[in-house]
């Protein structure tokens, strides 16, 4: 979602965090990869935050923090809150930055996939009571995709964990080959962990590399002590979800280092990926 021409300038923005903090802050960069918040970048002498303001009217920052004051089990893979308020009515969140970048392109996929299973495990295994509640069950406006997606639902296990809501590559940090940070909480729910699995899973495969998406899965279920048996049920419930749409995130693979990942890369892995799910049981 973008922002609207009357959201505060950059510069601005800091100014509005420095005075949430209570401290002087500089402005350093604009962070990419998303669309939902405006995110930067800003420094205090060695110390740097991260800034992200939101559309007026929305609720992210209140559902980011509830959920932060329970990740304290992830230890540092997680950002701590700083502070919170409104500059010029949008809601604002300041956190700890976690250090490191995006994946970096060389990074093998293969590699990104088994640290994000052994992440998400961690994750999954947090109380989700009082979290928002929502199974993602597909609906009629899944265009072509409904009628598999709607088979496929009757087969999808609805037990509930705790769920980032959005994982995926961009919303986690890397120092060279190591995962450092799980970015971006405000999409937690209590959701069925088939949410956060095949929305990942579909990522690696939107990188390249399904077997990346097959590593990810074994990395889960092993650190997990579990088996999970509907997840390509639930992989072609999220491809459902994505299909209209799948296009339109060439520009948060950009914000990632990834412009080869075009709107038209995304397409042709995306149908390849469908194809392999449920062949040419596709509707019109």
């Amino acid at each position: 979602m973008s922002q609207t021409t009357s959201a505060p300038s950059s510069p601005a923005l800091v100014d509005a965090a420095a005075r949430l903090l209570g401290r002087p802050l500089t402005l350093d960069r604009a962070l990419t990869g998303g669309q939902h918040a405006r995110t930067l970048m800003a420094v205090d002498g060695d110390e740097r935050v991260v800034v992200r303001m939101f559309p007026r009217g929305d609720d992210a920052v209140d559902r980011e923090r509830e959920v932060l004051g329970r990740l304290g089990p992830l230890g540092s893979l997680v950002p701590r809150l700083s502070a919170h308020g409104e500059a010029d009515g949008h809601p604002v969140i300041v956190t700890e930055a976690v250090p490191g970048g995006p994946p970096a392109p060389t990074l093998d996929p293969v590699v990104i996939g088994e640290q994000l299973g052994v992440a998400l495990a961690a994750v999954h295994g947090l109380d989700p009571v009082g979290l928002p509640d929502e199974v993602r069950q597909p609906t009629q406006r899944a265009g072509r995709l409904a009628a598999a997606a709607h088979e496929a639902w009757q087969e999808a296990d609805l037990d509930r964990v705790l769920t980032h809501g959005d994982f995926w590559s961009g919303n986690t940090v890397w120092a060279g080959d190591r995962l450092t940070g799980v970015v971006d909480w405000s999409g937690a729910l209590s959701a069925p962990r088939g949410v956060d699995l095949a929305w990942c899973r579909q990522d690696l495969v939107l990188l390249g590399s399904p077997a990346a998406a097959d590593r990810f899965l074994a990395a889960y279920e092993a650190t997990a002590g579990r088996r999970v048996r509907d997840v390509h049920a639930w992989d072609v419930v999220a491809a459902a979800r994505a299909d209209t749409y799948v296009e339109t995130w060439a520009p948060n693979y950009a914000g990632i280092g990834r412009p080869e990942v075009t709107g038209r890369v995304l397409r042709q892995r995306f149908d390849a990926w469908v194809a392999s799910l449920i062949g040419s049981r596709v509707g019109s």
